[in-house]
This record gives C-alpha cells, structure tokens and sequence, in this order.
C-alpha cells in the first residue's frame, strides 16, 4: 500500500489539474451526448405518438435553441420515418411562441413557418401581422394564391372566429379581391360572415351596400350588430326604419342596444317613439332599452311601473333605479301630502316587489319623516334585512320624550312592525334595548311588546323576563302576550316557578301574572294548582280568567271547584265561586245560592255577585235584599251592586229606600248606583234619573251610571224624560248627554236617523248643545271627500237652522256625492215644511250663507223642470 500511496504523492501538481480537466471535458460530452440523445428521443415520439408525451413540454430555451432541427425533422422525418409531420412543431409547443411573435410584430420567417405548420389555428395571427406590415401583407396575399392557400380568405376567418380587427386596413389590402370578400357574405359559418363584414363596412360600392343591407337580417347577432354599428345606408330613412325595427323586435339586448345607440347619434331628429303601437313584447324590448339618463325616457319609465305586466314593471324599475329616480321619491318624500305619499309607495314597492331594491340603501342617510315611513313599509315585504336594524337605528332617537304626533308613532309602528315582520337579529337586538329605555312609556312600550310577540330570538326572553319580575312595570297584559309567543320549554318554568313563589319575596302583581300564565298556556297539569291560587286576583280578573282555565278541560275543572267548594278554606271557595259565571256552567248553582248564607262575608259577597253573574234575577231577590243589611259594609256593597244590575222591577223599591237611607254608608250607595249603571232595564234607568234630580250629593256618583247606559233603547229613554223634564232636572239630564262623549254622541245620531218625530226636537236639541253640529260644519272643510260626505249626510240629517247654516256652505264642494247631499238637503227647504227655515236662511246676517243658499234653491228648482 505505502510504494502505491508514495507513487501518487509523486505526480506533479500539474498532471493533476490536467487530469481532472480531461475528466470533466469528457463527463460534458457525455452529458452533452445524452441530452442530445433524450431530446431526440424525445422529438421522435412527439412526430410518432404524441400521446405518448404526458403533457410534457420543451422549456423556452429549448424551443429557442432547437427550432431548426424540429423544423427540419418536421419536413425531412426520422430514419426509418421519413415523415413529413406537420403537427411535430405544435406538440412540441411552437405554436404558441410563433403566433405570440407574429401578435408582437413579427417576421417573413415565423410567417411562413405558420403558414406550414398551423395554417388552421394560426391563419388568424398571420392575417393581424399582414395588417401591420406591408411586406407580410405581400407574402400573406403570395401564400393565398398558391394551392397551400386555397379558400384562405374563409380559414382566416375561422381560424380567429369573432375576433376584432382593423377593417380599413384589411379592405386596403384585398383591394383586388373584395369580390372574393363579398361571396363570403353567404358564407354558412357565421365567424366566415363577421369577417367579410368587417371588411366591407367602408366599401362604397353599390354591391356591397346591397349586400349589407340584407345582413341587418342576419341570423347572427354579431353581424346584425356590426351592421348597425358601423355601416351607413345612403337612403337615410330606410335605414332609419330598419334600425327602428331592430331596436323594438330584435331578440338580442346586445344587438338592440346598438340600434338604439345608432338612432340617439345620426337619426336623433327621427326618433319619436309610439309605445301604444308596439306589441308587448316590443313594448318590453322598448323598456329595457330606456336610458336613466334622459328625462324623457324617466317620465316613460314612471309610467310603465305601474303597468300589469311584471316584465314591463322589472324593466321600468331597472332604469328608475339606474337613474337613482327611486332614491329620490324615497328621499323627499313627505308626510303632508297623504295622496302623495302614497303615490310614492305604489311606485316604490312595484319595484320592492320584482326585488329592485338598492335605493333602500338611502336609509343610511336619508332624513324627511316621510323617507322613513316609506322605506319601514317596504322593508316589511321586501329589500335587504340588513337595512330594518338601521333605520331602527336611525329612528329610534329621534322619536325623543313625549309627546310624540301621530305621524312619528306611525313610523314607529311600522318600523316595528318591519322588524317583526323581516327584522335580523341586530334589529331585534335594537328593539329590546329600546324597550327598555322606553319601559317607562306606556305608549311606545305597549308598541315594542306587541312586535315582539312570536319573536324568538336569543336577546328577548331574558328582556322580557326581567320586564316580568319587575312589579312597577305596568304593562302586563301585553308583557304576557309577548312571553306567550317564546319558547314553552322557557316560558313554563317561569309561570309554575313563580306562581308558588314565597309572598314575601315576590310581589303579589308579579304571582297574579304568573298564575294568567298559566291558564293562558293551558296547563291542564297545573289546574289544581291554579284554582287554589285564584285568590290572587281580584273578582273582576278572576271574571276574566275563568273562561281560560275552564277552557283547557272543563271536566276536570268542575271536580276541582267541587273539591275546593267542599273544602273549609273562604278566599280560595270565595274565589272559585267568582270564577263559575265566567265558565258558562250552572251545575253549582245550588252551592251559590247556599253562599248567600255563609259565615264569611267574602263568600257571600262572592255569592251575590254570581248570581248577578248568572242573571239569576229571581234567585237575587229572594236572597240578596237580606244582604242589604248584612252587618259587614263590603257585603252590603256588593249586594247593592248585584241588586241593581240584575234585581229588575222587584227589587226597586228596595234599592231606592236604601239610596233614601240617611243612616246608610256611602260607598254602599255608590255601589248600587255602579251596578244600576250596568243593569239593562227601563226601571233602573228612571231610577238613576230620578236620584240625579232628587239627590245633590250622589249627582257626580250618578252621571257615570248614566254614562254607561248609551243603548238605543237608554237613550230614547233618556230623551223621553229630557222632553217631559223641566226646571233643574232638565239641565241634569243635558249635563248627564254630555258626559256620555263621543259613543252616546253616534247613539242619538243614530236614533236621529230613525225620524221618531216625537223625540227628533229634542235630540238635535241635545246635539247641539254638545256641540255636535259644529263639529260637523268643520268637518265639510276636511280634506278627505268621505269625511266630507259624512258630515254631509249628518247635518242634513239634524235638519236645525245652524245645520242648514253650514250645510250650504259646502254646494259648491268639489266632490260630487257632497253636493247630492246638500242638494238632497236644501229639497226639504223648499217644501212646505221648510219655509220658516228658508225665511230665516235668506235674511241670514252672513251674506256667504244667503248668496249659497239661493244658488242652491236654483239647482233644485232647475233640477224639478
């Protein structure tokens, strides 16, 4: 080993570097050689089984350095495969570095390299190159005169199919041989057809016009198109005419859009479009053409959003919407102007409805009352969700403290009514957290709750719980009906968690609602539960709840009040007792009767009042006037009170010497007077009129009853005793019509309007004095027709001096039924029974009053002949 080791160490320095030179020389060309090799192995292949590549191409270098052997092995073949192979070059990928030089400018040789090798795909690139260049326009026009370029003019066409060029320069270049061009115009293949039109589109001569001019029928719409766009018929009119035609018939927007843009720049002075005379499917085609920006084109566009036809609607609102018309009715609309207003809504919501809806995007910034009202209406149907939680946003603050008009609680309401109906969770999450900044607002907080009802997102029962629990919040009813709407397997455990809830850690109001959950959930598993907690309530909710309870299973019901009734516990007998009426049952009503009796003063009052419940009249006064003396004060109250509303005629007497008692309480008085309030007979009613004249010091106590009693048949009581009445009694009973209000006021109207001709003097003196006929008059200045008509027929039927006073004022009123009223009226003045009303009306110290009403009387005279 050592003698070779020293052999080695022996070699000089230089023999070494030789070596390792001779070494890597020889590994290159080895390399070299096997490079060589694998490329022509692989350029074989691709000649004879592209397939056989895998996708596998030549890197740029390599096209760049290797293109004249494969052009060569493309002509020349292989040993042993002489070839040609004419798509060698485009597997291998030449194909697009010789097109991409040809589009950069190019040159004679990649030219004619296409022109060999890909005369089908690269036909179109060499025609470009032709264009920039004269010299490659020569040798194009050379190739195509040999056999190689036959039919060269189509293959250049199909090999680009649509695709755009410079057709000046192409007309230059085959100026020799547009007769060729011209042929291809009845080319089947339509890229073939686009081609020659191009090229063609500047040609003056005569043939081709004719030949252009039928290509505006062409069954392609990309030559119909370029023919519309850039060709220019000599006989104007014609061609305005079949541009005319295309622009309203043909079925290709594309196309359409051309025509009408050609029209709008050279036949601006013909253009007058006839929408009537269109078919609907031209109307529409008309329609979708219009544009947002010319005015004229808006004013169509209103007008056919209102159409029948959705198509016709979709179309109008699309250019509305482009021309941000939508936006603007949105934006400045306002509430004075009801009719208006309204306008805009139809017109808005047309478009809401075929989901046009980005002008509702003007929420974010828009500000008329009006605006808001009308984008809360068409949230509530359709737009973008996200918009419902910002004009809640939006809105909310600006309601501010009270009081609030009724324009802003109804854009109130109907943002609400938008969240509820459409509203996403950031909306909900807005309408709880104004809730409880408005618990303290019955007004707005009534609204809020009532929108939440069936509203079951995440954020509103734990809002609405805490409202529940909490006793100073006094919109119960309402707190209910929305909890009713959330979840049972939530609202369950509430109500039964609540109901037996120690009483000196929850308010008594808190339990009460509780227990309506209850009934109102229909818990047949907690109706034992529920009865034994009826003295929670007061007589006249357990009136009210009854019925619910009873509802859910009206058997078992009646074995729980029987268990209860022989049970020896008075609130909860006393309480069950009060709720029998409510349930329609009479089964108990010997047990009722027994009450009347019992020890405890609860249950007898409880008694008393059930069988006033049950209209058990006879029942009442044979056992209930003893009641009257009851020695506990509650009970003789309720006594009274049941006594006066169902005792009928024999127990009057009675209740007078009681009302006459000077030894008995007040408040036992003033119950008898409620419950004559609510009796339905004639006696009652003279027994109340006869208290109000007799005694002073139970008046304010009488007109309430009195008040109550507003039935036809009270009323024409009432005006029975108002007729015979005189001195103080008669200002009682007019002071008693007035406190009735507005229902005792449409009562007499209506009693009025049956014409009892014993009682009418003295109705219309009642009116009057309540001022009812001057109410009307200004009513017939109301800006609504139907207000107007209505007060119309109301005066004449008054047929008073002061009603015929302002009646003719309104003969000249716009609206037609109005003046068939006064018309109807004034007949009356000029019959006999008219005539001191006439006297006074044209001697009236208004001369408005005398010039009308003689204009009047000549209508009606003229009417008669």
């Amino acid at each position: 080993m050592e003698p070779i080791v020293g052999f080695l160490a022996g070699i000089p320095t230089g023999t070494w570097i030789a070596a390792g030179i001779a070494a890597a020389v020889a590994a290159a060309a080895v390399l070299t050689l096997s490079a060589r090799a694998r490329f022509r192995r692989f350029v074989r292949t691709a000649a004879l089984d592209p397939s056989a590549l895998g996708g596998r191409k030549l890197s740029p270098g390599t096209l760049a350095l290797r293109e004249r052997y494969v052009v060569r092995r493309a002509r020349g073949g292989f040993r042993g495969n002489p070839g040609p192979f004419p798509g060698l070059p485009a597997a291998l990928g030449y194909g697009e570095r010789w097109i991409s030089t040809l589009e950069r400018g190019g040159n004679r040789r990649t030219l004619s390299r296409v022109l060999e090798f890909l005369p089908d795909t690269g036909l179109f690139a060499c025609f470009r190159a032709a264009l920039r260049s004269e010299a490659l326009g020569r040798q194009l026009l050379e190739w195509a005169g040999t056999e190689a370029g036959a039919f060269a003019f189509r293959r250049i066409a199909l090999s680009g199919p649509g695709r755009d060029f410079d057709g000046t320069k192409a007309r230059i270049l085959l100026a020799d041989r547009l007769d060729e061009v011209r042929e291809l115009l009845g080319d089947p293949e339509w890229a073939v057809r686009v081609f020659a039109v191009r090229i063609l589109l500047g040609d003056g001569d005569e043939r081709t016009a004719r030949s252009l001019r039928s290509c505006l029928a062409d069954p392609h719409p990309l030559v119909r198109r370029l023919v519309v766009d850039g060709w220019t018929n000599p006989d104007r009119k014609d061609f305005f005419k079949g541009l005319y035609d295309i622009m309203i018939s043909d079925p290709v927007l594309e196309v359409r859009s051309s025509a009408k843009a050609r029209i709008r720049k050279d036949f601006s002075d013909l253009y007058s479009p006839d929408p009537g005379s269109m078919t609907p499917e031209q109307v529409l085609h008309f329609l979708e053409l219009l544009d947002s920006r010319d005015p004229s084109d808006e004013g169509i566009a209103f007008k056919y959003l209102e159409s029948e036809v959705p198509e016709e609607r979709l179309a109008s609102a699309e250019c509305l919407q482009a021309s941000g018309a939508l936006a603007r009715i949105l934006e400045t609309a306002e509430l004075g102007d009801a009719e208006e207003l309204e306008r805009r809504f139809r017109l808005l919501d047309a478009a809401a409805e075929l989901q046009v809806t980005d002008f509702l995007s003007k929420v974010d910034t828009m500000e008329s009352d009006g605006a808001f009202h009308l984008a809360a209406r068409i949230l509530a149907r359709a737009g973008d969700r996200k918009h419902i939680a910002t004009l809640a946003r939006r809105w909310f603050p600006r309601m501010g403290p009270p009081p609030y008009t009724p324009e802003r609680l109804g854009i109130y309401d109907l943002i609400l009514a938008a969240s509820r109906a459409r509203g996403g969770e950031d909306a909900c999450e807005l309408v709880v957290a104004e809730l409880n900044a408005r618990r303290n607002q019955p007004e707005l907080a009534a609204n809020i709750l009532m929108s939440l009802e069936g509203n079951q997102g995440p954020c509103v029962f734990p809002a609405l719980q805490g409202l529940f629990l909490d006793p100073t919040f006094g919109l119960r009813a309402q707190l209910r009906a929305a909890l009713l709407g959330q979840p049972r397997d939530q609202v369950v455990p509430l109500a039964l968690s609540l109901v037996r809830a120690d009483r000196a850690s929850l308010p008594r109001v808190v339990r009460k609602d509780a227990l309506y959950l209850i009934g109102e959930l229909k818990l047949t598993g907690a109706l034992q539960r529920a009865l034994e907690s009826l003295p929670l309530l007061d007589a006249e909710e357990i009136s009210d709840f009854a019925p619910v309870l009873a509802g859910a299973d009206m058997d078992a019901f009646e074995r729980k009040a029987r268990y209860i009734l022989d049970g020896v516990d008075a609130p909860t007998r006393a309480a069950v007792i009060a709720a029998l009426p409510a349930t329609g049952s009479k089964s108990f009503l010997s047990d009722v009767k027994a009450a009347l009796r019992d020890a405890d003063p609860d249950v007898r009052v409880a008694a008393a009042r059930a069988l006033a419940g049950f209209h058990e009249g006879k029942a009442l006064a044979s056992g209930g006037l003893d009641l009257l003396r009851d020695p506990v004060e509650r009970v003789r109250v309720a006594a009274a009170s049941a006594l006066a509303m169902e005792g009928g005629a024999a127990v009057l007497q009675g209740l007078r010497s009681v009302l006459e008692d000077p030894n008995e309480v007040e408040e036992v008085k003033r119950s008898l007077i409620r419950g004559l309030g609510r009796a339905s007979d004639v006696g009652s009613l003279d027994l109340l009129a006869d208290i109000l004249g007799e005694q002073e010091a139970l008046r304010e106590d009488v007109y309430p009853a009195l008040a109550a009693r507003v039935s036809k048949r009270d009323l024409e009581r009432l005006i029975e005793r108002f007729k015979d009445a005189t001195g103080d009694l008669k200002a009682l009973l007019a002071e008693g019509f007035r406190r009735m209000g507005g229902t005792g006021e449409r009562t007499l109207a209506a009693l009025l309007e049956e014409d009892i001709a014993s009682l009418k003097p003295y109705i219309v003196q009642v009116l009057e004095a309540q001022g009812y006929v001057e109410a009307r008059i200004q009513e017939l200045k109301h800006r609504d027709p139907k207000v107007r008509r209505d007060a119309a027929a109301a005066l004449s039927s008054v047929g008073s001096l002061s009603a015929f006073r302002g009646i003719v004022l309104a003969a000249r009123d716009p609206d037609p039924e109005v003046r068939v009223a006064v018309t109807r009226a004034l007949e009356r003045l000029a019959g006999p029974e008219g005539a001191s009303l006439l006297a006074e009306l044209e001697s009236d110290p208004n001369p408005r009053v005398r010039k009308y009403v003689l204009w009047a009387l000549e209508r009606v005279k003229a009417k008669s002949l």
